[in-house]
């Protein structure tokens, strides 16, 4: 695919939000992970994949992601949405606006490399910093209203991409993965942060 280098060549370097760079040292239990076969990724894409909700196909991990995720926003406090737990922290409202940006990021990887999307790409050069923007100022509402518009777009576009779109693979920032492979990075992705709310901000 010629826009590769175009769109994702300078991501690797301004430290983009992804799922990938990182290896994982433990053994995925996720059924759709166990389906997966390793031609469709490199282990520099399991950190966040590694963590992904339990379901046995694309749309039950989805679906899973979205419940445990209206749980977990139920959870915290309006307050706390510009808390941070140490000096240069992101805010927890921070937090949720990466996992929102980075969610978008993904599904546009995901329809570039399933062949639906070849022009006009809306996410180009993200940082972990750029992903961030706009969290401070919106309160919890917003955010969590956010969040699952965004969830239900994802939903939406998995449940178009047919079973040879799932499976095929192209380049990540310089890393093999096939689309399913980033459905479960996103929702690892969001376990992961939801993690860390969960055991260093402590608002969960």
């Amino acid at each position: 695919m010629k826009f590769y280098p175009i769109l994702l060549g300078c991501l690797i370097a301004t430290a983009t939000a992804g799922c990938y760079g990182q290896t994982s040292s433990k053994k995925s239990t996720n059924m759709l992970f166990q389906k997966i076969p390793k031609s469709e990724y490199e282990a520099a894409i399991l950190y966040y994949s590694d963590k992904a909700i339990q379901g046995e196909t694309v749309q039950d991990v989805l679906e899973n992601s979205k419940l445990l995720l209206r749980q977990e926003l139920a959870k915290i406090p309006d307050e706390k949405v510009n808390y941070q737990y140490g000096f240069g922290k992101w805010t927890v409202g921070e937090v949720l606006q990466h996992i929102i940006s980075y969610e978008r990021i993904m599904t546009e990887r995901a329809l570039i490399i399933a062949g639906v999307v070849t022009s006009d790409f809306k996410y180009q050069n993200y940082t972990q910093a750029s992903t961030a923007i706009g969290g401070k100022s919106k309160s919890k509402a917003e955010l969590v209203s956010e969040f699952l518009e965004v969830r239900e777009e994802t939903i939406k576009m998995f449940q178009q991409f047919n079973q040879a779109q799932l499976r095929k693979v192209g380049r990540l920032d310089g890393f093999k993965t096939s689309v399913r492979m980033i459905c479960l990075c996103i929702s690892g992705h969001q376990g992961h942060h939801f993690n860390v709310l969960k055991n260093k901000y402590r608002v969960l």
